[in-house]
């Protein structure tokens, strides 16, 4: 048994629900989105370190090389269209790059996965209006979504590992 504090949630990654407590009582259940099988949610346990609101969406360099590239060889406006702005590099002094003017149909997945990709804030982005951060391993948080539409299916299982929270605010 582990104490986990006044307040607290729970996922149920295989019942596709998040559950918080506040003093010992449950106070809410959400529906949740997770990991489809290839990307399954890990089990873990860590605390919420941060709120963001309107967060920006650092594409991880596995969706990148295995999704956006593939759409990029296909269509060099992808990102702009996506609101994903492209940097040389990770480090803070990279310099952005208009993805338009990328011979795409040469770059390989390795070099895909050296350049970073950043979608803005915006009803488009990923993350949705709000992103939970909890430090772990996986690269794990809870966030929102601009796919409200899923939430109505079962199983829920759409995410790259991730936990989307059908109602973050009340979260929040």
């Amino acid at each position: 048994d582990h104490y986990l504090g006044e307040k607290y949630i729970l996922v149920n990654i295989a019942n596709f629900n998040l559950t918080a407590f506040a003093d010992g009582q449950e106070s809410f259940s959400l529906p949740v989105i997770v990991g489809k099988s290839q990307y399954q949610t890990p089990v873990f346990s860590d605390s919420i370190i941060n709120i963001t609101l309107n967060p920006y969406w650092n594409v991880p360099p596995s969706i990148a090389k295995n999704e956006e590239l593939p759409k990029l060889k296909k269509d060099p406006n992808h990102l702009v269209k996506q609101h994903i702005r492209l940097f040389s590099g990770w480090s803070a002094d990279a310099s952005e790059i208009d993805s338009r003017f990328v011979d795409w149909r040469n770059v390989s997945p390795a070099k895909m996965g050296q350049y970073k990709l950043r979608q803005d804030p915006g009803p488009w982005n990923a993350l949705g209006q709000i992103k939970f951060e909890l430090p772990n391993k996986y690269d794990v948080y809870l966030h929102d979504t601009p796919a409200r539409n899923l939430f109505l299916r079962t199983p829920r299982d759409f995410s790259h590992g991730c936990i989307r929270v059908c109602d973050p605010m009340k979260l929040a």
